[in-house]
């Protein structure tokens, strides 16, 4: 009875959203539509959980069967591909028996409409290997349809699961009386070209969904405070010690929730732009109470500045989550709904926890809104967030401190700030050639080179085209290109032609090099040199010339400068030479061949001569061999030298408090 009963009420809500659609009320269409009805067991660590997914074929193709993944499979054995991948930073060789997670499906059927019967699909469950041929891996597996779905045509499938909570192991677990559950229900892969993209979970691969609508109710423990995606509709009490917490969003691709006992809630209401306000929740560890305010201003900073640059945040709630200490959830997103982190000693002047909140929150707008597909274009996801981290934190609170943590412990060096410019530039140098910035996020040659590529390269990649196409037309093209693809899946193509519909030229020439190739932008300033023109010396028709210096020409030099392209990339660059009365005069070069010699006659020698002077080429990855002065500065090693012993300094007064 009770089944029936979940199953009619799943029935009733799939015809119940079908006239918002059709209103227009939602802000997408709604492809994959989930009702689900769970219960946590804090004494085992399991949820129990009744979903129905109303799911339409929005393509041209027919579906002949449906792809599912079942992500916490990764954590039950370690032959797991995520935990194969993961061995070098992932450590489960102590895992007791109820340390591993799963999620298990114990029955699955079609629930009747009008394009299928009633029909138990549970018999032909398969666990598929899209990308490997692992067998230990049960992290995706498909269902043959008794006939295919045809385009247009919706499928109602009644779903039972049990999902065993792992102990922290990657974005998700149970630490004590900590709960993050992320990717912890049979969630529908994204049918595409007449085929499923449902890949497997790899341990450096995120996710990839359609949008739709999630009604879920979570019943667990009166005493656990709960967070969530969407709408906090209402909270029933069951009258036996557990509340019922019913939660709602259309237009987003995935669901991910928290609970504990210990959350500090704060909720605010917040104006974010004129007529634009959205519901703030700040669930917070108690020995964070102090860290609260900087919390608040972080969000609502990322609120008002992410608004005004890609688009104004389209939901009415956002909820932000402190990690507990140990639980390894921090720094991890979801729609409307993520969790930050801070240290536990996070002084002023450390961009933590601003920093990291600014970025995950940033993702509800690349990830988010913009739907793109994780596993293949990683960096379409944390190249942006990144781009647009540092562009929010930069204009909310300018230029941060530089430091570095020692045993556990950050120090500050208050007189080292870093430039927006800096961002990335370290690591990129370090990884530059270790892979294409464009790969499945799995083929990745180590996971250092995985993270350089998705975050610092793209981010310096667009910080480059920023700068070649100037501010305010770069401005325009990245928020247009947010806006165009929210609730949809961008592919590379389409942000290269947003590009360069805005630059008015094909800007394949120069993205390429950054997206599909590993090669390295250095410009150098190769030489730097002047003489006085040589005058006629011996016989010149007929009559002899001594070579003695006509007065008139004793001011006119002749000046040198050669410019290098050291690297594998190839873009235009500009070079600024500066004579010793101030003069200066700017050339362009094309960058395509190997060098380029620029020569001047002009009364005054040549001072000195600068490659990329505005610094539009973020991506060099040297900047010591872009200028060149015709003397020496024997100054320059002397304050390189004082910034080194004032930064060792630094770090000896920290050893000294361990050694004293």
């Amino acid at each position: 009875m009770i089944r029936k009963i979940f199953v009619l009420s799943q029935i009733i809500f799939s015809f119940s959203i079908l006239p918002q659609l059709l209103a227009g009320i939602t802000l997408c269409s709604q492809v994959a539509n989930y009702t689900m009805d769970v219960h946590l067991d804090p004494e085992n660590n399991l949820i129990m959980g009744k979903e129905l997914l109303v799911w339409t074929n929005s393509t041209q193709f027919p579906a002949p069967e449906l792809w599912f993944h079942l992500y916490w499979n990764a954590f039950q054995n370690n032959k797991s591909t995520f935990l194969k991948e993961a061995r070098e930073r992932t450590n489960v060789a102590d895992f007791k028996k109820d340390d591993w997670g799963y999620c298990r499906i114990q029955s699955i059927k079609i629930v009747q409409n009008s394009y299928f019967e009633d029909y138990d699909l549970t018999p032909w469950l398969e666990f598929r290997h899209p990308d490997d041929n692992n067998l230990y891996d049960q992290t995706v597996f498909s269902v043959a349809l008794p006939h295919p779905l045809e385009p247009g045509q919706t499928i109602s499938i009644a779903i039972d699961f049990k999902s065993k909570i792992p102990r922290p192991i990657s974005r998700t677990g149970v630490w004590k009386d900590y709960y993050f559950i992320a990717q912890w229900f049979p969630k529908i892969g994204v049918f595409e070209h007449g085929q499923w993209n449902c890949h497997q979970y790899h341990a450096h691969s995120e996710y990839f969904a359609d949008y739709g609508t999630y009604d879920v109710k979570i019943r667990l423990p009166s005493s656990f405070i709960v967070g969530a995606t969407g709408e906090h509709r209402e909270k029933i009490n069951n009258g036996d010690g557990t509340i019922t917490h019913h939660f709602f969003q259309d237009s987003v691709h995935d669901f991910a929730w928290t609970a504990s006992p210990r959350f500090l809630e704060y909720k605010e209401n917040y104006e974010f732009s004129p007529g634009k306000s959205t519901e703030i929740t700040l669930l917070l560890q108690p020995h964070h109470k102090h860290l609260k305010q900087r919390y608040l201003m972080a969000l609502k900073n990322a609120l008002k500045y992410c608004s005004l640059f890609y688009g104004d945040y389209p939901y009415s709630t956002i909820t932000c989550v402190d990690p507990a200490y140990n639980s390894r959830s921090g720094g991890m997103e979801y729609p409307t709904f993520f969790s930050a982190g801070a240290y536990f000693l996070s002084k002023k002047g450390i961009p933590r926890p601003e920093g990291v909140t600014i970025h995950e929150f940033g993702h509800n707008y690349f990830y988010g809104l913009v739907g793109s597909n994780e596993f293949e274009n990683p960096w379409m996801d944390e190249g942006f967030t990144s781009f647009l981290d540092s562009q929010v934190y930069y204009a909310a609170y300018g230029q941060p401190l530089y430091y570095k943590m020692y045993f556990g412990f950050p120090v500050i060096f208050k007189e080292v700030k870093i430039p927006i410019e800096g961002e990335g530039i370290s690591r990129h140098r370090l990884t530059y050639n270790l892979d294409n910035m464009q790969r499945f996020a799995w083929q990745f040659l180590s996971g250092e080179s995985y993270g350089a590529n998705s975050y610092a390269k793209a981010e310096l990649m667009l910080r480059t085209l920023q700068r070649y196409m100037g501010k305010e037309n770069f401005s325009q093209m990245i928020k247009a290109y947010s806006q165009r693809f929210w609730f949809k899946h961008p592919r590379p193509e389409d942000f290269i032609n947003t590009v360069s519909e805005f630059a008015r030229q094909d800007m394949s020439w120069f993205l390429d090099q950054f997206i599909y190739g590993s090669e390295k932008l250095d410009y150098a300033l190769a030489n730097l040199s002047w003489h006085l023109p040589s005058q006629p010396r011996g016989w010149f028709e007929g009559k002899y010339r001594d070579g003695n210096i006509n007065p008139s020409q004793l001011s006119i030099f002749e000046s040198e400068v050669v410019v290098r392209r050291l690297g594998g990339v190839k873009v235009p660059v500009d070079i600024l030479v500066v004579f010793e009365d101030g003069q200066k005069v700017r050339k362009k070069w094309d960058g395509q061949y190997r060098w380029k010699r620029f020569s001047f006659k002009y009364p005054y020698k040549v001072k000195k001569a600068v490659v990329d002077p505005d610094f539009k080429l973020v991506m060099d990855i040297n900047r010591t061999n872009n200028s060149r002065l015709r003397k020496a500065n024997l100054l320059a090693p002397w304050k390189w030298m004082s910034n080194w012993l004032i930064w060792l300094q630094h770090a000896l007064e920290v050893f000294t408090i361990f050694g004293g």
